[in-house]
């Protein structure tokens, strides 16, 4: 048996064949299913509007099932190469299902009350060929807030809100970006996967993949606004933070503007919430080898199905081993990734998943190229190959937990341990009056941190009069504890011209006078929620109230400090719901940080406030792959601190920093074979009040335009090409705005081909980033930074 070959809008759209699943049809293995024929008069005649548009009839029958809540059993032999009119009508589903099926020799045959299974008329006989055939469960294979997504257009989250919300309905500006998009463009870390999201900004400091470098709104959210299934990945404010394989994820999403109504502490410009892949009951058989440029080679696996012949337990084991260099000299990322989950659902209302993972981490301790004193950045790399590293483990293991007592409460918590071993060594340097001699002294930064974070929520459905509400309740608790150990030490000098990577360098020992803390910090906050439906209005409301503590030892001074602090937070959302697929929306939401010092006089600052008002209109066609969202906002932040004009010596919360601008975001899935991301960013970030002397310039590092784009094109049934090109503007470079960066665009390209008629299930794909291999800098307070070139990625891929 041939498989289904459509373009890959149709075969993400047709979730009802999954690769894995006709490979079980092609050795046989599928269940067959003895149907009898449905005749009109034993059919219930219940109607209901259908609005499905014409376009491939594996789509089609797909929306229609999942519109129609049935069941639908095909084989992707009689369905493939045929295209269907659609259904615009108010008709019952027997009906319905001759109306798509009849123009093309098919018929529906009823198997069980609600399901039902396609089958071709043969001469003088409705009974149908026996073929094999899959079943497809309407119900299972609905998207979820976490669960996977065929394509690149994900239509509910639960980041922005904590339960799963359509982004239709939800009054903020939030992009999805899916597992698919990730796989296609091969990206190596969680800051190119964003990329192309309206808003984001990513590489604020070159390529350095320590950390992922993104900013949402003109704010930085890599300290404080990192999550991993809705539950926080602290840091140590030093080097030790969690680093996230994009493998391992279903899907990343990116909420813009201030939410401490539901996360507490948090960036004023937003959170990205990155959302693990999940045990499932469809099987998943994935294998996949890398060789690129740079000697990338990589492998990695994603395997996942039932542990049994019921739903009852379920499992994923997802896996990575990386060993590559970069065009920057002694600039690795290598990685070893291990993430298995188990899932048991004893019943409808009861689920239990725990998640684990393991990593083992390598890049430099610091990846920027020697700066000549004239601010020129060099080419050349000044550290040593066997002394630089950042090298870190990181360990995790958590649950989600949740019940259904009944059609009014269900109950859940999330909890996660973690803990991170962190090594980071490297040579800072100077140049000697020779020219070419660099005088190095060597830096170590030893960390380990200790993170456990629980987040527990009641869910409650109720309607006061006209009123319908889902309303949240809930408490979160976070704890982290760490060490860090700061040291210095010698180191041989360099020679430019002659450089020796492999010189003896010692582990520094002679510490700081700051630096050398244990840190213990704590959050706890109460928070409630309340989603309102009237009609076609939502209305969101959040309040929430926290509590916050930090703890500090100074190992050389041998003091404690003990700062704690406290907030109110809310939130307010409004949107409207037309029936074309129109939702203008308007929000208020606001956040703050805890400072956790003093001022020279011993009083402690005060928390800085995020406040943000957003209006915007979102649209998603009926019965089209698509969504539109346009968005204005206005983003102050306040409590900043500035010069005190009365002391030298002291800093003052007087300052202020806003962001005004405009968003526009498009996913398109089209039927002939496109799939689109597109973007354009528009952000005036100025510095509203301060003393510093910078008072109405530009923040430094934000340009004001952002655009980009991302298309994939299925050129024939086994080829596919991607194009996607990304454009930075100029922005300053220091607070004095008398320097800029200059404007840049990065363009990346894929091409990939099916081997299905000579190996089922296995893909050649050719990966290029950087295309042009684009050289550009990126300057801030007179420290440069150069960004990645072009890489290179050839991959075979194997699903059966």
């Amino acid at each position: 048996m041939s498989y289904l070959k459509t373009s890959r809008p149709h075969r993400h759209v047709f979730k009802t064949l999954p690769l894995s699943m006709m490979m079980a049809v092609a050795i046989g293995s599928a269940v067959v299913t003895t149907p009898f024929q449905v005749h009109a008069e034993n059919v219930q005649a219940t109607t209901q509007a259908f609005n499905i548009p014409a376009g491939p009839l594996d789509q089609v029958l797909n929306r229609f099932a999942l519109a129609a809540n049935i069941d639908l059993s095909v084989n992707s032999q009689i369905t493939a190469n045929k295209r269907s009119r659609g259904l615009d009508s108010t008709v019952d589903v027997q009906t319905g299902l001759q109306r798509l099926l009849s123009p093309h020799g098919l018929v529906a045959v009823k198997t069980s009350a609600t399901s039902y299974t396609v089958k071709q008329i043969t001469d003088g006989s409705e009974d149908g060929v026996d073929l094999p055939v899959v079943n497809i469960d309407a119900e299972g294979m609905r998207e979820t807030a976490t669960s996977s997504v065929d394509g690149y257009l994900a239509t509910r989250s639960a980041s922005a809100t904590k339960t799963d919300t359509p982004l239709i309905e939800t009054p903020r500006s939030v992009t999805v970006v899916t597992a698919d998009q990730i796989k296609d463009r091969k990206v190596q870390t969680v800051e190119d996967a964003v990329a192309y999201a309206a808003g984001v900004q990513i590489g604020g400091s070159g390529y350095d993949p320590r950390f992922d470098q993104i900013t949402i709104r003109g704010y930085e959210v890599t300290t404080n606004a990192d999550y991993r299934d809705g539950l926080r990945q602290t840091n140590t404010g030093w080097l030790s933070y969690f680093r996230t394989e994009p493998y391992g994820l279903e899907r990343i999403e990116v909420v813009k503007g201030p939410d401490s109504v539901l996360f507490g502490q948090i960036s004023p410009g937003g959170l990205v919430n990155r959302v693990s892949k999940r045990p499932t009951t469809e099987t998943i058989r994935e294998v996949e080898i890398q060789a690129g440029t740079d000697d990338h080679y990589q492998g990695q696996f994603d395997f996942a199905g039932k542990l049994g012949e019921t739903n009852e337990w379920t499992y994923r084991v997802v896996g990575l081993a990386r060993n590559s260099d970069s065009d920057i000299r002694g600039v690795i990322d290598d990685n070893v990734y291990f993430a298995p989950s188990l899932t048991w659902r004893p019943n409808d209302d009861t689920s239990l998943t725990l998640l684990a993972q393991r990593q083992r981490y390598e890049t430099a301790g610091s990846p920027r190229p020697f700066q000549l004193p004239s601010g020129e950045l060099t080419d050349f790399w000044s550290g040593d190959e066997d002394f630089d590293k950042l090298l870190q483990t990181q360990t995790s293991i958590g649950y989600e937990f949740e019940h259904r007592f009944n059609d009014t409460f269900t109950v859940r918590q999330n909890a996660r341990y973690s803990y991170i071993d962190t090594t980071n060594q490297y040579t800072s340097s100077s140049l000697d009056a020779d020219g070419h001699t660099l005088n190095r002294t060597a830096t170590g930064v030893y960390e380990d941190m200790h993170n456990t974070a629980i987040d527990t929520a009641v869910e409650s459905h109720f309607s006061t009069g006209q009123l319908t509400h889902t309303l949240l309740t809930g408490l979160d608790f976070y704890q982290v504890n760490s060490r860090v150990k700061y040291a210095y030490g010698d180191a041989l000098s360099i020679d430019m011209w002659n450089p020796d990577y492999h010189q003896s360098i010692a582990k520094p020992s002679t510490l700081y006078s700051f630096g050398n803390t244990q840190t213990e910090s704590e959050q706890f906050g109460l928070y409630v929620q309340d989603q309102i439906s009237i009609d076609k209005w939502r209305v969101t409301l959040g309040l929430r109230h926290d509590w916050v503590d930090k703890d500090s030892y100074n190992y050389f001074s041998g003091i404690w400090t003990d700062i704690d602090d406290e907030k109110t937070t809310g939130s307010a959302g409004v949107l409207y719901a037309f029936d074309n697929g129109i939702s203008p929306y308007i929000s208020y939401a606001t956040s703050y940080i805890a400072q956790f010092s003093t001022n020279a006089y011993g009083s402690n600052y005060k928390p800085t406030e995020g406040e943000q008002w957003e209006a915007g209109i979102k649209y998603q066609p009926v019965g089209y792959q698509s969504f539109f969202t346009a968005s204005v906002f206005n983003l102050i932040e306040s409590n900043v601190l500035t010069q005190d004009p009365n002391n030298i010596n002291n800093s003052i919360q007087k300052g202020e920093r806003r962001v005004q601008g405009l968003e526009l975001e498009a996913n398109m899935n089209f039927d002939f074979g496109l799939n689109l991301v597109a973007s354009y960013t528009y952000q005036d970030a100025k510095i509203t009040e301060s003393n510093d002397g910078d008072e109405g310039n530009q923040f430094t590092g934000v340009p004001r335009h952002l655009a980009s784009f991302w298309g994939n094109y299925d050129v024939t049934h086994d080829l596919q090409a991607g194009l996607g090109v990304r454009y930075v503007g100029e922005s300053y470079s220091n607070t004095q705005n008398t320097d800029k960066n200059e404007s840049y665009s990065i363009v990346e390209a894929r091409t990939s081909y099916s081997l299905d008629q000579w190996v089922r299930g296995a893909t050649l794909a050719v990966n290029a980033s950087n295309l042009f291999d684009k050289e550009y800098e990126v300057c801030e307070a007179g420290y440069c930074y150069r960004g990645i070139g072009r890489k290179v990625i050839a991959s075979f891929n194997y699903n059966w």
